[in-house]
């Protein structure tokens, strides 16, 4: 996470985003959210502040699979791959840090009469959550056409991020058309915030196949990244949190 200082004037958005038929959802994270960038080591990483892209497509990916089977899930993912996904964090968002034990699997045998002998070795690793002090607001662009499934596939979404960072739907997604509060992800920015806060994200490439998104091939997923710039910043820290306020 990077913190900037400077303005760029805004242009006008891609035409598309003018003729894109968006959906609005809205959650309250149940407990801490974490979600470390793709590239980042099991023993380290930041934890960005928001779902990504690809981490949004994959939970949507995921409901499709449980909701409709893998067959139609199939036709799904050629437009859950080609969302436009935008969001609205809550005002304030405290991120803790703190280094944590955990198992990992031991490359070479441990010693003869060792206290963690076996297949596992103890060790510690670096970890961040994030608390959000209100609701994420998401809003989803596709074709008419596939509101119904996504509107679906969005009520069946009961974590973002890293396994057990829970969040509840608060309502029926509804249609949206004024999505000036929101900060659009899926696309290259035009316009940064005062002291705006970097997050570099990732999101599917526009030729990942559905393969590549399956865990159980051996084909590797096609991700692309980019950096957008979060209304936000740094407002107090220490060594154990980071407290994060939106730019008025």
């Amino acid at each position: 996470m990077v913190l900037i200082d400077y303005v760029v004037r805004p242009v006008p958005s891609t035409l598309d985003r003018f003729i894109m038929n968006w959906t609005q959802a809205t959650y309250q994270p149940t407990t801490l959210f974490s979600l470390k960038p793709s590239w980042a080591t099991s023993s380290g990483g930041k934890s960005l502040l928001m779902p990504s892209p690809y981490a949004l497509k994959m939970a949507l990916l995921d409901a499709a699979i449980r909701v409709d089977g893998w067959k139609h899930a199939s036709f799904s993912w050629s437009w859950i791959s080609q969302l436009q996904i935008g969001i609205q964090l809550p005002e304030r968002m405290v991120v803790t840090n703190l280094f944590a034990k955990i198992l990992k699997i031991r490359r070479n045998p441990a010693k003869e009469g060792a206290a963690d002998a076996g297949p596992f070795q103890k060790t510690i690793a670096y970890r961040e959550y994030v608390y959000f002090s209100d609701v994420i607001h998401l809003a989803l662009g596709t074709d008419a056409a596939n509101h119904p499934s996504l509107e679906t596939y969005l009520l069946n979404i009961n974590y973002l991020g890293k396994r057990g960072g829970f969040v509840q739907l608060m309502g029926r997604p509804t249609a949206v058309s004024n999505i000036a509060a929101y900060t659009i992800l899926t696309e290259e920015m035009t316009a940064f915030p005062p002291h705006g806060l970097m997050q570099r994200i990732d999101d599917c490439d526009p030729k990942m196949k559905l393969d590549q998104a399956n865990i159980y091939t051996k084909a590797r997923p096609k991700r692309i990244v980019r950096d957008v710039v979060l209304p936000y910043r740094l407002k107090k820290s220490s060594r154990s949190y980071s407290f994060y306020e939106r730019v008025s």
